[in-house]
């Protein structure tokens, strides 16, 4: 919203209004591969997952007392695929209720 504002501001300079563009687009483009890692990992059984992605890591919490290996391979599978991030920088945290 704010960033639409400053986009809108007819007394801010292109420049500016392109840097707000930019960041918008960012901030669009990794709304989307968290969401899209997430919706995936739901469909393969991992419910209440949540994907958070800074620069070029993501934290993945998912609602488990504990992951096997295999779901743990799994779950980096779908994050290297849907969000673009690197194994070594997948954290994986398990959260009970």
């Amino acid at each position: 919203e704010l960033l639409q504002s400053i986009i809108d501001n007819a007394s801010l300079s292109e420049e500016q209004k392109s840097e707000a563009v930019a960041t918008m687009i960012s901030l669009t483009d990794i709304a989307e591969r968290e969401m899209s890692s997430e919706i995936l990992l739901e469909s393969k059984g991992f419910k209440n997952a949540v994907v958070s992605i800074t620069g070029e890591t993501a934290d993945v919490c998912i609602a488990s007392e504990s992951l096997s290996d295999i779901h743990r391979a799994q779950i980096i599978d779908i994050v290297q695929r849907k969000a673009g991030i690197s194994a070594e920088n997948i954290v994986i945290t398990p959260v009970t209720n």
